[in-house]
């Protein structure tokens, strides 16, 4: 498929929303300080289910998948997810393990697997996930240096011209090093909603640009590449790394106690007390290795189809708490 042009950022625009900054009410003259309008979305009539796209970031070409349901009209806001893979892993390989297709048919969502910096499918560190993250087994993951983040607004941006998206309603999840991503973009993307990491750790969340994010985290209990402490506070401890789970509930400003959540084949807690924004839940699975929770039985080691499936699990969470 062809390159695909891409427009401003601004073109998430604020289509079927409320009053922008500048107007109230039945007002629709704009104040001097409001600023332009914003530029029309879903109109270029393409992009339809799946197709693949790329954009170029720092001169470098980047290559993700886009899927659009069919049904809805392309001028009404969407929410929109992005789901980042693994080390070695694909977006194509992340869209057949979730089984995302399925769900965004039903739930009107669009979204995109992006592929990591060194392409799909290759031993390049995918992802920029930022400094001293939680080790793996096999020592400190490779870290990527380019500008993942210009890489999100750029498809935030190509997606709007087929399909409004709700910038209210902006999610990222990730398994393995996409889940230390999910991680970083949770502490550093203020345009983000909530997140959903799988089996990947995080940072000390300093310096994190917002004050609280709802995270649902995922992990095997039996991962043999990624520690399970690295998530959960109830695991053995990695040296020198605070759990995610703990971390993320001290930044959000949560009680340190925790409530089961009952789910089938999992077990679940969320932390007491979490402020509006700021819920925290860590589902562990026993047994689990590293792979993606309740993935499609087809997908080889990366997909673990007789657990709890996380795809249902975190939007159901986006839904409850960042909605």
């Amino acid at each position: 498929m062809g390159r695909y042009v891409v427009w401003p950022i601004a073109l998430l625009c604020a289509c079927g929303q409320g009053p922008g900054p500048g107007m109230t009410g039945d007002d629709t003259t704009p104040r001097p300080d409001a600023g332009p309008p914003p530029p029309p979305c879903g109109l270029r009539g393409g992009g339809r289910g799946v197709s693949q796209r790329d954009v170029t970031i720092d001169g470098a070409k980047r290559t993700y998948l886009t899927y659009l349901p069919d049904a809805g009209d392309p001028t009404t806001p969407m929410p929109f997810v992005m789901v980042f893979h693994g080390f070695t892993m694909s977006g194509q390989l992340m869209f057949d393990i979730t089984e995302y297709a399925k769900l965004a048919d039903s739930e009107h969502i669009a979204l995109v697997f992006p592929d990591g910096q060194g392409g799909p499918n290759t031993t390049a560190a995918p992802w920029n996930v930022g400094a001293s993250v939680c080790p793996s087994f096999f020592g400190p993951p490779p870290v990527a240096p380019g500008d993942d983040f210009a890489f999100v607004d750029a498809m935030k941006a190509d997606v709007a011209q087929d399909q409004c998206l709700d910038s209210e309603h902006v999610y990222v999840t990730g398994f393995s090093m996409g889940g230390y991503f999910s991680h970083h973009a949770g502490c550093m993307r203020t345009d983000v909603r909530a997140v959903a990491p799988h089996s990947g750790g995080t940072h000390d969340l300093a310096g994190c640009a917002n004050d609280r994010m709802p995270i649902i985290i995922f992990h095997g209990a039996s991962d043999p590449v990624i520690p399970v402490g690295c998530d959960d506070p109830a695991a053995s401890a990695v040296s020198g790394a605070e759990p995610s789970a703990k971390a993320w509930a001290e930044h959000n400003g949560c009680a340190t106690t925790t409530t089961p959540v009952a789910v089938d084949n999992a077990t679940c807690v969320r932390f007491d007390g979490c402020p509006a924004g700021g819920q925290v839940e860590l589902c562990t699975f026993a047994g689990m290795g590293h792979c993606w929770a309740g993935g499609a039985a087809s997908q080889g080691a990366y997909s673990c189809p007789t657990y709890a499936k996380a795809t249902e699990l975190e939007w159901q969470f986006f839904k409850d708490f960042a909605f």
